[in-house]
């Protein structure tokens, strides 16, 4: 048996699911827990507690790991497995949880009829221009709207520029690149949140959102302390960023191949 399998069976896991779902889900969500982690070397290769702590959150959260609905995932990040939401996922656990009647994200494009305005009387106007390829059509903003349960809706707008300045700060540029409209509603998602009732498992989810963003932003201060002690490239540093001790690291790199200078008597940059 793998050592992740080994982690994912683990009995706590079982406790800590059958707290707030049934055996059969249980059973279900961890058999979509060790596909994804069998299909993927660098799950493989994570620390095996992190790989805990993932799963155990998709039951806090009530999202599934079921490839087919693409509501959560499980993904790699720098040695540790961390549980990311689509925008689907975030829209399920805020209606599950009974926080919203209705949640959805849609994009504004090119072409389209498209008006709104806040204060006290809050207005949004949109319609899509029909009989178009969505594909090829310029995406110029995105917003969430969420129905409460006592008819009252709240929403969000983001235009071109905020979505632009959320791709930027992210960590997974690539993912952005391959599915760009999904990640800009997952964006608006998350953004209207913060006007919505809170509940455990949505206060769970954003938890570990920002947990996984944190360590991406922890990583990208990291890097660029260590670009500039040591004038070093982006792509020079990758495996620094988790080293306890990247000057010891760096010193032993740069002493590797200066060896001719120091034996023209110059001194090693590093000492």
């Amino acid at each position: 048996m793998e050592k992740y399998e080994i982690a994912v069976a683990d009995k706590k896991i079982k406790d800590r699911f059958l707290e707030v779902v049934s055996e059969r889900d249980y059973n279900r969500e961890i058999n979509f827990a060790i596909q994804a982690i069998r299909g993927n070397d660098l799950l493989q290769k994570c620390d095996e507690q992190s790989i805990r702590n993932a799963i155990v959150n998709v039951a806090l959260t009530g999202a599934t790991l079921n490839p087919a609905l693409q509501q959560a995932y499980l993904i790699p990040r720098k040695g540790r497995c961390c549980l990311d939401f689509s925008y689907r996922g975030l829209c399920k656990i805020a209606v599950d949880s009974d926080s919203v009647y209705d949640i959805d994200a849609v994009p504004v494009f090119e072409g389209d009829e498209f008006y709104y305005e806040m204060g006290l009387n809050p207005v949004l106007v949109h319609k899509p221009l029909m009989f178009t390829d969505s594909e090829h059509k310029k995406l110029l903003a995105v917003y969430a709207v969420a129905t409460l349960h006592h008819g009252i809706k709240k929403f969000v707008v983001l235009d071109k520029e905020k979505i632009e300045r959320a791709k930027k700060s992210s960590q997974t540029s690539k993912v952005w690149d391959a599915h760009y409209d999904e990640m800009a509603k997952k964006t608006a998602v998350k953004l209207l949140y913060k006007l919505l009732p809170q509940t455990e498992k949505m206060s769970q989810a954003v938890s570990v959102i920002n947990e996984h963003e944190g360590l991406a932003v922890k990583d990208e201060k990291k890097a660029k302390e260590i670009m500039e002690r040591f004038g070093l490239k982006r792509e020079e540093i990758e495996d620094l960023i988790d080293c306890p001790d990247a000057d010891a690291m760096v010193k032993k790199s740069q002493c590797e191949t200066c060896q001719k200078r120091e034996i023209n008597g110059q001194k090693c940059p590093a000492l």
